[in-house]
């Protein structure tokens, strides 16, 4: 019901007329009091004349289950639930009103606004395409687009505050400080050096540890951090082995960006882990197999596409 309520384009049939938007509009499931005027009134005559709601009929349910009879023809009775669709004004009218026994509003639905879509595409479209023409960085950019946003009304000011993940930025700020303390302490200079010990005389078992160790780091550090300590590793490896760097090269820049398994290691990670509401298992159990099937990829392609 809910999500039916929440399609665009589809609107109650039954209300009053209200005055406002309805992305600003909720829901609210209502219990019919034994006191309510509405009681022996069709679904069809209601609203009744001088009713102080403004209100839309969503839904409506008796004894926990869909009535048997056409909603025009169902008449109200005491303890009939109902999902409505109210704005600000319903709270307000009902605060002293003994109509309902009940009034719970379901939270987490909301209407989408599209009067501003177009506004906000063309807005979008012009962001992508600043930062990729490189006209200006992507910093920039989505700022310049947010202001955007605000300015024409896409987007509150309240809005955007909500939409800050600060326990997001929490975890950003201690990934740096862990970066610095695993660079700092040495533990990433030890990794490089096992891959190198590791690589032994065999180009591929050379790529594939060089592909693991990137991996290992990628998801302590930041990629970019990772590629830093990587690159001369697989470098003088390449040259001790006396063959062409570009496929080390290749797997060094795929698998730098292979931050599946932790959900610190990237910071779309944690975009989504919030709303999503993963864990870290979540995280290993689908990243590991993804990385394992990407490495099986590139260590396959890298070598035939770039040969040593």
């Amino acid at each position: 019901m809910c999500g039916l309520w929440t399609t665009i384009g589809l609107v109650p049939a039954r209300g009053t007329a209200m005055n406002s938007a309805r992305h600003q509009h909720e829901l609210v499931e209502v219990v019919i009091s034994a006191k309510s005027p509405a009681i022996g009134h069709r679904l069809s005559e209601l609203p009744l004349p001088g009713t102080p709601y403004q209100a839309r009929l969503v839904g409506v349910s008796r004894d926990g289950d869909a009535p048997a009879e056409e909603l025009d023809e169902l008449r109200v009775e005491a303890g009939d639930a109902a999902v409505l669709e109210v704005n600000e004004g319903f709270f307000y009218e009902s605060r002293r009103e003994s109509d309902f026994l009940v009034i719970k509003t379901l939270e987490g639905n909301k209407v989408k606004r599209v009067d501003r879509a177009i506004i906000a595409t063309v807005i979008t479209v012009a962001m992508v395409a600043l930062a990729a023409s490189g006209a200006i960085s992507m910093l920039n950019a989505a700022l310049l687009a947010t202001f955007a946003m605000l300015l024409t009304g896409c987007l509150t000011s309240e809005q955007a505050w909500r939409s800050v993940q600060w326990k997001t930025i929490a975890v950003l700020g201690a990934a740096l400080g862990l970066e610095s303390a695993i660079t700092g302490s040495g533990l990433s200079a030890r990794i490089a050096h096992l891959c190198a010990s590791l690589g032994g005389s065999s180009p591929r078992i050379a790529l594939a540890v060089v592909f693991v160790g990137t991996i290992v780091m990628t998801n302590l550090i930041s990629n970019a951090a990772t590629a830093a300590f990587m690159f001369p590793v697989a470098l003088s490896l390449s040259e001790t082995l006396g063959v062409s760097f570009k496929p080390f090269a290749m797997i060094i820049m795929i698998a730098a960006s292979c931050a599946f398994i932790n959900p610190a290691g990237f910071q779309t990670n944690l975009m989504v882990q919030k709303d999503g509401g993963y864990g870290f298992m979540d995280f290993a159990k689908v990243g590991t197999p993804i990385t394992l099937i990407v490495g099986a990829v590139v260590l396959l392609l890298a070598p035939t596409v770039y040969p040593f």
